[in-house]
């Protein structure tokens, strides 16, 4: 903006902010009657009174101060902008451009050419500042730069700072802050996105949770128990096919006993019986050997095959007794296991209970 058309823009909103002057003193009930209430309108007129009369005659810093006093009142549209003026000519361009925004926003019954020169000036004051327009991802927050407050979001206007590395924050009851930070050059002008981390909002509604019951005391786990399933159907077939081949290995034996007495009989070896007679053998010594080996081997044979028959008739009457008790077992009682053993040159049962 050239210095003629900043003079021209100073004249004409210097005559229309000074013709305003009576509205905004009408808008105040003057009254000096000692102990009457303070009325803030009242003395916001005297102060912008004292701030029109200071401007006229270029006394910039007195006019500031009463501007500023009477803002600090009544935040009126007419005061804000005759305040940014003075703000312009004092060089405090942020806090200008904060007023002139205000004007323009709340300004009513304003000329266009009027609204065109509050315009002028806040571009005037946003070329020496950075401009910015802030997005948090939650509404109701507090907005910081540089650790002072400009608002709460969505703030749906923008924020001007001064020009260099700016800290950003936004604020919110129960959630971790929201920060950041941005380099800004003089004019201009960026857009910050505050995100909070994803998370229920405070204060939000929680789901109750259900409600539990008393806890029923603890017992102690059952002992698991073997025999209620009933008798195992793989050791009552294990111990069937070792009676089995108990039962066929004794006639096995007995087969052989039954030839190793044919062969030291005396059809086999002529005279075999003299060789036990009380009187002297008819037989060669040689030949009694014979028949006694083959005597002695069938007795041998005989006791082998009767002690493993026994033990089939033990096996199977323990496989029996182990598939009736283990049926009566499925109700609950002891636990019996029974184990057939088949070892030569004998046979049995283990036994193994659980009361």
């Amino acid at each position: 903006m050239t210095t003629s058309v900043r003079r021209a823009a100073g004249a004409a909103l210097g005559a229309f902010f000074c013709a305003a002057t009576a509205g905004a003193v009408a808008l105040a009930q003057t009254g000096g009657e000692p102990g009457a209430p303070r009325d803030d309108g009242a003395l916001a007129a005297r102060s912008y009174k004292v701030g029109v009369a200071a401007a006229r005659e270029g006394r910039w810093p007195d006019a500031y101060a009463a501007y500023l006093e009477a803002w600090r009142l009544k935040r009126h549209f007419q005061i804000a902008a005759n305040l940014a003026r003075a703000e312009l000519k004092l060089g405090k361009h942020r806090d200008a451009a904060e007023h002139i925004a205000f004007f323009l926003r709340e300004a009513e019954g304003v000329s266009e050419p009027d609204r065109a020169l509050g315009r002028q000036m806040l571009d005037e004051a946003k070329a020496h500042l950075a401009t910015l327009k802030v997005v948090v991802s939650r509404a109701g927050a507090t907005v910081l730069v540089d650790g002072v407050p400009v608002g709460t979001s969505p703030l749906g206007r923008e924020v001007y700072v001064e020009p260099g590395e700016r800290r950003l924050e936004a604020r919110l009851q129960g959630e971790i802050p929201a920060q950041t930070s941005a380099a800004l050059a003089p004019g201009a002008s960026q857009e910050v996105e505050l995100r909070f981390a994803e998370r229920a909002a405070a204060g939000a509604v929680q789901p109750a949770a259900p409600r539990r019951s008393p806890a029923a005391p603890r017992r102690p786990p059952a002992a698991p128990d073997h025999g209620a399933s009933g008798p195992s159907t793989a050791l009552i077939a294990a111990g069937g096919a070792a009676t089995v081949l108990a039962a066929g290995t004794a006639v096995v034996l007995r087969v052989f006993a039954d030839r190793s007495a044919r062969s030291g009989s005396d059809a086999a070896v002529p005279g075999a019986d003299s060789c036990y007679s009380n009187g002297p053998p008819a037989l060669h010594y040689t030949r009694c050997l014979v028949v006694d080996e083959h005597r002695t081997e069938a007795v041998s044979l005989r006791n082998a095959s009767t002690g493993v028959f026994i033990a089939a008739g033990v096996l199977g009457a323990a496989t029996v007794g182990y598939a009736l008790y283990g049926s009566s077992r499925a109700g609950g009682g002891p636990a019996v296991t029974a184990v057939p053993v088949a070892l030569a040159p004998g046979a049995g049962v283990s036994l193994r209970a659980r009361w």
